[in-house]
């Protein structure tokens, strides 16, 4: 009677020794699982910086030309070198995985055209135009994977653009102005996450309405266009 009551007093107390050994094993793991989940999300969180560059497109030949039409040219010929190189230094916050705040300076390049004017006098020209900013905006992300992200992003540009005019027979008129402003920048692209803290960015984005649109004869204005920019880049996670 006694050897079964201290048998039975045994098994109860190495099964009480092992459901304690199973709580703190379902512990531990509990632990583990939020240690993991906090990094996870510590990584989708935090400040990030990048600087890219790339080709700048800006379509104004037709409003050039027709300012040159109404400042009395009756037989010319014109070119737009509408291309150049910009580049961008931008600095952003990721709030998670999904979601991100950026801005920074951007320089979209200088434009050049040129015109022969032949009647009613012959004259040469060459007006540029300089632009460069300062945009914020909100960016939508979608992780595809661990090194491929997807984002999205709208926001503001504020722009100042250079002009300036030379002329050769005549002087041009108002030759040297600026404009100032702010228009809309929207974009998407594609994140490259190549080493642990680093990544390589590609993106196409859109400035929408540069400039200030000319008058009649030229004389005010700098033109008034979208400027697009394909560019490639890389950045930092801090």
């Amino acid at each position: 009677m006694t050897l079964r009551f201290e048998h039975r007093k045994f098994l109860l107390t190495k099964k009480g020794r092992s459901m304690k050994r199973s709580a703190n094993v379902v512990v531990f793991l509990g632990l583990l699982a939020g240690t993991a989940a906090d990094m996870a999300q510590a990584a989708d969180t935090g400040f990030y910086g990048y600087l890219s560059a790339g080709q700048s497109k800006s379509a104004r030949k037709a409003e050039s030309d027709q300012a040159l039409t109404g400042s009395g040219a009756t037989a010319f010929t014109s070119s737009y070198d509408d291309t150049d190189t910009g580049y961008k230094l931008q600095a952003g916050y990721r709030i998670n995985k999904n979601l991100a705040v950026e801005g920074g300076y951007a320089d979209l390049g200088k434009f050049t055209y040129n015109t022969n004017v032949t009647a009613p006098l012959a004259t040469t020209g060459v007006v540029t135009l300089k632009v460069d900013g300062w945009n914020v905006g909100v960016v939508g992300r979608l992780p595809f994977s661990e090194t491929v992200t997807g984002f999205a992003k709208l926001g503001a540009f504020a722009y100042n653009v250079d002009y300036a005019c030379t002329r050769t027979g005549t002087v041009c008129t108002n030759p040297t102005r600026t404009a100032s402003g702010t228009s809309a920048n929207y974009g998407a692209g594609v994140d490259f996450n190549f080493a642990s803290n680093w990544f390589a960015r590609a993106e196409y984005e859109v400035f929408t309405r540069v400039g200030d649109t000319m008058n009649a004869t030229g004389s005010t204005g700098t033109t008034r266009a979208d400027v697009d920019m394909a560019s490639v880049g890389i950045g930092y996670k801090f």
